[in-house]
C-alpha cells in the first residue's frame, strides 16, 4: 500500500541538494619553478577532496616579452631549479635549461600551446601536455617555446595535431593569455604560484601541502556557515 505524504512532510524529509563545487584556479607560468612544486602539492589533494572541488589553471606569464635572457639571469633561474630540485616534489629536475645553449626566450608561447589544448580537447588534455611540458623543461633540459617541441609533446600525449596547430595560429589565444594576466592583477596578484579559493581568497606563493589543505578546510567550513569573507593567506 502506497502512502501520499503530506506536501510539508515530504519537504522536510528531502535531503539536500549538495553545494555546487567550490573553484580553485591556480594561476601559473610553466617555466616557475615553484609553480611547478605548488602544483604537485595541490595534486595530491585533488582526489582527496573529490567533488568538492573543482580545479582550473590560468596563465600568468613571467617572461612574456621574447627576449633571450642574459648571463646573469640565466644563473638566478637556474639557481631556482636546483633549489626546487632539494624538494620531494622536484627530484629530478635539472638546470640543464638555463645552462644550455637553448634557453627559452619567453614564456608565453607554452601558456598559449597550453591554452589551445584546452581549447581543442578541454582541461583533462591541458594538463596532460603541461605534464609533457614540464617533464622536458625541468627533467630533459628542452625548451618548450619552440614550435616544433610543442608539437611534439602535443603528439605524445595524443593531441589532434590539425586541430591543435589552428587553435595555436589563433592570435586571440595570446591576447586571452594577457587578459589572464590582467585578471591577476586585478585581484592583488603580482607573481605567480597563487591559488583563488572560491573567487574570495588569495594565497600567494608555494606553500606545504599541509597549509593549502588547512586553507581549503577553513574555506569550506565558512562556507557551510555563512558566506565567505575575501581575504588574502
Amino acid at each position: 500500500m502506497a502512502i501520499r505524504l503530506a506536501r510539508d512532510a515530504a519537504l522536510r524529509i528531502r535531503p539536500p541538494e549538495e553545494p555546487a563545487p567550490v573553484e580553485l584556479t591556480l594561476y601559473h607560468d610553466v617555466l616557475c619553478s615553484w609553480c611547478y612544486v605548488a602544483d604537485a602539492r595541490l595534486e595530491s589533494l585533488r582526489e582527496e577532496y573529490g567533488n568538492e572541488l573543482k580545479w582550473s589553471l590560468r596563465p600568468y606569464p613571467l617572461r612574456p616579452e621574447a627576449q633571450i635572457p642574459g648571463k646573469k639571469e640565466r644563473q638566478i633561474l637556474a639557481r631556482h631549479y636546483r633549489r626546487i630540485a632539494k624538494e620531494s616534489e622536484g627530484q629530478g629536475v635539472k638546470p640543464d635549461l638555463w645552462i644550455g645553449e637553448d634557453p627559452p626566450s619567453s614564456s608565453l608561447p607554452p601558456l598559449v600551446a597550453l591554452e589551445a589544448a584546452l581549447l581543442v580537447h578541454g582541461p583533462v588534455m591541458e594538463r596532460e601536455l603541461l605534464r609533457a611540458m614540464r617533464r622536458a623543461a625541468f627533467i630533459e633540459g628542452i625548451n618548450i617555446s619552440r614550435r616544433d617541441v610543442q608539437l611534439e609533446l602535443a603528439s605524445r600525449v595524443g593531441l589532434d595535431l590539425h586541430s591543435f596547430v589552428e587553435a595555436l595560429d589563433e592570435t586571440s589565444l595570446e591576447q586571452s593569455v594577457n587578459d589572464s594576466a590582467e585578471e591577476a592583477e586585478s585581484l592583488g596578484i603580482r607573481g605567480v604560484p597563487a591559488l583563488v579559493i572560491g573567487d574570495e581568497w588569495l594565497m600567494q606563493g608555494c606553500r606545504d601541502a599541509s597549509e593549502y589543505r588547512h586553507v581549503i578546510d577553513k574555506y569550506l567550513r565558512e562556507r557551510r556557515n555563512g558566506p565567505p569573507v575575501r581575504t588574502i593567506h
